[in-house]
């Protein structure tokens, strides 16, 4: 989605977001599934990404409302059996995961809440990306709980996100379906690894080949929100 076609979307979704009928909650907790899909240069070198996301709406005045988000999705993971270490620990093999992921959270403004219709809703926040690789390391223990981890590449970015979507009231309960769509623009560059930017020179160093690209994303969130305190009005 280009800056263009998300203004348009946003143009002509508002109208109905301001006609929002007085059922409107006044607070809301979106939660949700998040399928990512990299735009522009990011998608040279990532091909989807996958998490959930969380947040709260506070109904201020009329159809607005303010607005924060957290989200994590993960766009790569790559798993290696090694040896845990030199001399005698050469004979204990452990699984070695490094996992490429987003950590995500803004602020903003909506207009649009959940109520007993159908609602659209569109809206702004500005915040921050931030492009982490951990890595961890199990045994073959029952529990399969990793005993050593560390962050091996982690670079932040100022980010602005506008998203649209609408909810769909499930019968007079506290919860309708959330069904959205997101661009994020992170920045101008982001260094971040992928699977596969991690190897060894033949000293067994560790060595780290971050990409330095844009890195936008396109989120197809599958959710719902939750109205506490009772049904809608």
């Amino acid at each position: 989605m280009t800056l263009r076609s998300a203004l348009l979307l946003l143009a002509l979704l508002a109208p109905a977001a301001r006609a929002q009928d007085a059922s409107a909650s006044t607070l809301a907790i979106p939660l949700g599934l998040h399928i990512g899909v990299p735009q522009g240069e990011f998608a040279q070198n990532v091909h989807i990404a996958g998490g959930f996301g969380g947040g709260l709406l506070v109904r201020m005045a009329g159809p607005l409302a303010f607005r924060a988000d957290l989200g994590f999705m993960i766009y790569g993971s790559e798993t290696r059996r090694v040896p845990l270490g030199g001399g005698a620990l050469g004979l204990i093999d452990v699984d070695v995961t490094t996992t490429n992921s987003i950590v995500s959270g803004g602020i903003g403004a909506q207009l649009g809440m959940p109520s007993r219709s159908l609602s659209p809703y569109l809206g702004g926040e500005i915040g921050f990306s931030a492009f982490v690789t951990s890595s961890s390391v199990r045994g073959s223990n029952s529990s399969n709980e990793p005993f050593a981890s560390s962050t091996n590449h982690n670079d932040g970015t100022f980010a602005k996100t506008v998203m649209a979507g609408l909810y769909i009231p499930v019968g007079q309960g506290t919860t309708v379906i959330d069904l959205g769509v997101r661009h994020t623009w992170n920045g101008e560059r982001v260094r971040y690894l992928t699977p596969g930017d991690i190897t060894e020179d033949v000293n067994g160093d560790v060595i780290l080949s971050p990409r330095e690209t844009r890195a936008d994303l396109f989120t197809i969130v599958l959710g719902v929100a939750i109205t506490p305190g009772g049904k809608r009005r």
